[in-house]
């Protein structure tokens, strides 16, 4: 046995995952009143970094798609057979301690991916899934620039086949089937729709179609003020997508959606006060576990053959802000 101290006592909050690294293997630490329980650190599901979650209730909830572990056993309440592993541990000296040997030990037999002094290193996707083709792409020219591609990068023709591509007819109606009878050519037609009629600032659009949710990032920014611009003159509005906000984006549109996804990432109450719609997420405990139910996949996955699912949005808007 060979003894480590993974985190001193008195700076553990109480149902507040903390992280730990011993042995090359990722560690989730979990005080609740006067105990711990250590964990193998990442989820089942793409491997991201549990301490990096939160309790709710007796379950420790991954922070990038929902999935649940009860925090004192390791084991998934929605599937037994999804568990972390939990390591022996123990408070002596106002200290948490582990049994390094231990720990060694399991990750001989559940050998870790990370390579944590390259690019990416700890936060590494490990886990690629069909619905992310370009993510591994993108990193490689984070990691390698243009050495491996020469200085124009992977060139392909432009385009995209027509079958990938979103179809009008999905969108048409069928006027002979509307309950009322259709008017004809030279009748003016009212295309404006009201988002939150009963709000204290309803959101009106002069066409009922928005230009979706592409943060700045994912899209350039001559782009995104062009989207802006050109739905001002539509009369519709812009989302700002999961990500940066745009301020010369936001001034180029009059109806502004600000996003708040799961991930959360570049959030700010600040900025939904400035926005004129704001859609969300929000997913319930309940609900995390349908989307985990919706869609699996059987495949290999680090220490225990798991299942992704595809990403389903629950989504509201609120256009009462001031």
């Amino acid at each position: 046995m060979k003894n480590v101290s993974i985190a001193e006592w008195k700076h553990l909050k109480d149902r507040e995952p903390a992280y730990a690294l011993v042995a090359n293997v990722d560690l989730v630490i979990v005080r609740y009143d006067e105990q711990v329980s250590v964990l193998y650190g990442r989820c089942l599901h793409r491997g991201a970094l549990l301490a990096d979650g939160q309790v709710e209730g007796n379950d420790l909830i991954c922070g990038l798609h929902g999935w649940d572990f009860q925090y004192e056993t390791g084991i998934s309440a929605y599937n037994n057979a999804e568990r972390l592993h939990k390591f022996t541990a123990w408070v002596e000296d106002g200290q948490v301690w582990v049994d390094e040997e231990e720990v060694a030990a399991w990750e001989r037999e559940n050998p870790q991916p990370f390579q944590r002094d390259t690019y990416l290193g700890t936060y590494a996707d490990t886990h690629p899934v069909e619905e992310e083709p370009h993510v591994s792409l993108i990193q490689g020219y984070a990691a390698h620039g243009l050495e491996k591609t020469g200085h124009h990068g992977l060139v392909a023709a432009m385009g995209v086949p027509r079958m990938e591509l979103p179809m009008w007819d999905a969108i048409q109606f069928v006027t002979a089937q509307l309950a009322t009878p259709p008017q004809l050519d030279d009748v003016p037609v009212g295309t404006d729709v009201v988002i939150g009629p009963n709000a204290q600032k309803p959101l009106r659009l002069m066409l009922p179609l928005f230009v979706s949710d592409m943060s700045f990032g994912a899209l350039s920014e001559e782009a995104k003020i062009a989207l802006a611009q050109g739905a001002e003159l539509a009369g519709t509005g812009i989302c700002s997508g999961e990500g940066g906000m745009l301020p010369e984006e936001q001034a180029g549109n009059s109806r502004y959606f600000y996003e708040l996804a799961s991930g959360r990432f570049g959030f700010s109450m600040e900025k939904v006060q400035r926005c004129h719609g704001f859609p969300f997420q929000r997913r319930t405990r309940r609900q995390n576990r349908n989307r985990r139910a919706s869609t699996r996949a059987e495949g290999q996955r680090q220490n225990c053959p798991s299942a992704w699912v595809t990403s389903r949005r629950t989504r509201c808007f609120t256009c009462s802000l001031s």
